[in-house]
């Protein structure tokens, strides 16, 4: 009988050990797993932001291409104006409406630009008009380039590596070029 008591008290102990070393594991490596999935969803939603910026600036650029204005008081403005519009029914993480409502900023702004609408016309020649109006007529081929600037926060605490500093904010920028082409 004693022999058959003491063979059973190993295998409880063995199996207490078990568990002490699996909550030890999972507390080792819970922190990282956390950090790594964190990373990924914090990833994912800057890349949905930056797509949502690129395409906005894309259908900014369209619109811009198709203007003529004559007389024009502040042509950028207007872009400005549909930018914002083209914002606020889009899904754009972190935009709220009329972030960007401020006046356009001549394209392109050095150093890094503020959250806002950059906005330039070129002729032909590659100067840019001073006035940042659309040409008169379609004449010549014009070429309208915009940047948007827009700042996203960052949502998971640590994050900030994500975007290359420990900000808890990232910096998002979309340059768009688009040719005005002369009627036919």
């Amino acid at each position: 009988m004693r022999h058959a008591a003491a063979a059973a008290q190993p295998s409880t102990q063995k199996r207490t050990r078990g568990r002490g070393q699996a909550l030890v594991e999972t507390a080792l490596v819970l922190p990282v797993l956390l950090l790594v999935i964190g990373g990924i969803v914090q990833f994912g939603m800057l890349f949905w932001a930056q797509n949502t910026l690129t395409q906005v600036a894309r259908d900014t650029g369209r619109w811009a291409a198709t203007q003529q204005v004559s007389p024009c008081a502040n042509g950028a403005n207007a872009v400005v104006t549909q930018a914002d519009l083209i914002a606020r029914s889009s899904s754009f993480l972190g935009y709220r409406a009329n972030t960007w409502s401020g006046p356009a900023t001549t394209y392109p702004t050095t150093p890094r630009p503020n959250e806002g609408v950059e906005v330039a016309w070129t002729e032909p020649s590659g100067t840019l008009t001073p006035d940042d109006c659309p040409p008169v007529d379609n004449s010549t081929p014009w070429f309208v380039t915009i940047r948007l600037n827009h700042t996203v926060d960052i949502f998971f605490p640590g994050m900030g590596f994500v975007c290359g500093g420990a900000a808890d904010e990232c910096y998002l920028s979309s340059t768009t070029q688009f040719r005005m082409e002369p009627a036919p």
